[in-house]
């Protein structure tokens, strides 16, 4: 091998140079591999041997909440038909309300306005009773205090 100027001879000790360096970098990254390997294996088996209870544990949770899901279920079925039954009660009972509005109803009003005109009436002549009453307490004693000074004016006569 010959070498004919300077830039030859850079040329070659360059790509030793470079050759080198893969090699060289190339074991690095060998052993960067394989501690990066074990170190991944190792946390592996950290997460492998943890996340077997929590597994377990979730397995246990989702087998619990799913046998409350089911009993759940079994009372929303028994408060739909509640529910259901309210209803149609409460469709008869404003079907039966609406029927004994319609019969009873008008009739209904017509007595309370006679009873309420009855009682006013009642009242009415109560009032003028009572009325009456006073006026002839008032008359009587009208009349009693105009015979007390009659009584007066004729004893006073008699005796001058």
């Amino acid at each position: 091998m010959e070498f004919n100027d300077g830039w030859d001879l850079f040329a070659a000790l360059t790509g030793v140079a470079i050759l080198i360096l893969c090699i060289v970098l190339s074991v690095v990254l060998i052993s960067l591999r394989n501690k990066i390997v074990v170190k991944a294996g190792q946390t592996l088996d950290k997460v492998d041997r943890e996340i077997g209870p929590l597994l377990q544990n979730l397995n246990t949770t989702v087998t619990n909440v799913n046998g409350s899901l089911v009993k759940v279920d079994g009372e929303l079925e028994k408060v739909g038909s509640i529910t259901g039954n309210a209803a149609h009660i409460s469709s008869q009972v404003a079907n039966i309300t609406s029927l004994i509005a319609a019969a009873v109803g008008t009739p209904l009003v017509k007595a309370a306005a006679f009873g309420f005109g009855l009682r006013r009436a009642v009242k009415k002549r109560g009032q003028e009773v009572d009325e009456e009453q006073v006026r002839r307490m008032v008359e009587a004693s009208k009349q009693t205090k105009k015979e007390r000074k009659k009584a007066r004016k004729t004893s006073k006569r008699r005796k001058k």
